[in-house]
C-alpha cells in the first residue's frame, strides 16, 4: 500500500509541474513582460514604437526645412592644395 501511495505522489508531482510549465507560467512571464513594458513605456514615450498603419495610409511624421546650399561664413577656413601625381 505504501509503495502504491508513493507512486500516485510522484505522478501527481509530475502533472503539476507539467501543468505548471505548460500553462501557467507562460502566462505568468507574459503579464509580467508586458506590465514592464508598459511601465518602460510610460516612462519613455518617445520611444514608444510606431502604431500600426493601414495599407496605403500616407503621414508625415517629420517635415524637414530646405536649406539654399548656403554656407555659414564661420564654418571654418579654406585651405588650397595641389594634388600631386
Amino acid at each position: 500500500m505504501g509503495l502504491l501511495r508513493f507512486f500516485l505522489i510522484i505522478i501527481s508531482i509530475y502533472l503539476a509541474f507539467r501543468v505548471l510549465t505548460t500553462y501557467i507560467f507562460p502566462w505568468l512571464v507574459k503579464r509580467s513582460v508586458k506590465k514592464y513594458q508598459k511601465r518602460f513605456y510610460e516612462q519613455n514615450p518617445h520611444l514608444r514604437p510606431d502604431q500600426p498603419r493601414k495599407e496605403g495610409e500616407v503621414t508625415i511624421e517629420k517635415v524637414g526645412r530646405e536649406e539654399s546650399g548656403n554656407v555659414p561664413e564661420n564654418i571654418g577656413e579654406y585651405t588650397e592644395y595641389e594634388d600631386i601625381k
